[in-house]
Order: C-alpha cells, then sequence, then structure tokens
C-alpha cells in the first residue's frame, strides 16, 4: 500500500498498542507502542481515528466525515483516504483479514 493507493473495500481497524492522548487543541497524539512512533492528529484526523471501528471502511469513513461539515471541501475522500493510508504505513491500523468460505467435503 503506496500513498492514496488503499482498497476501498478493506476494513480499517485499530491497532491495539497505540495509545492516543488529547492535544492542546482539538486533536489528539497517537503513540504506537510498538514502534515508538507518534502521530498528532487536528480535529478532523481526530474524527477519522474516531471513525475507525473495524466496521467502516474508507467510503463509510469519508461519508460520516462529509456529514460532520456544513461546507466540506473538495477534497474530503482524498483527505481521509491520505490519512488511512499514513496511519496504516506507520502501523497505527491494520486492516481485518478478508477470509473465504469454503464448503465442506470438497
Amino acid at each position: 500500500m503506496v500513498g492514496n493507493d488503499i482498497d476501498l473495500g478493506d476494513v480499517p481497524v485499530l491497532n491495539p498498542a497505540v495509545i492516543s492522548r488529547e492535544g492542546l487543541s482539538e486533536g489528539v497524539v497517537l503513540v504506537n507502542c510498538d514502534t515508538g512512533t507518534a502521530l498528532s492528529l487536528n480535529s478532523t484526523g481526530t474524527l477519522v481515528w474516531d471513525l475507525i471501528n473495524g466496521k467502516r471502511g474508507p467510503l463509510e469513513i469519508t461519508a460520516a466525515v462529509l456529514g460532520h461539515f456544513q461546507d466540506p471541501p473538495d477534497t474530503v475522500g482524498e483527505d481521509v483516504r491520505s490519512l488511512i493510508a499514513v496511519l496504516a504505513e506507520e502501523g497505527f491500523i491494520g486492516y481485518e483479514m478478508k477470509t473465504t468460505k469454503t464448503r465442506k467435503g470438497r
């Protein structure tokens, strides 16, 4: 996964080794205890972080962000995908593994 090249069908999940703390402004600071990496998110990034729950894909997260603002910029979809990609690349989130169903006896 590089840049914004994420599979829109993938469902991001939070890394349980990441802790979040409210920052001085409306954002949060994330710390990945596995790697020692820290990341500061502004209020919109915090909204995206809060929407990652293992049930919503990037399209649903984008729709929720769009619904949160009265006049969102045209780049919201790209911005959400970009943040999700960074969170994944830095190990703050992962993705649910897709399983295929197999039939017994075949």
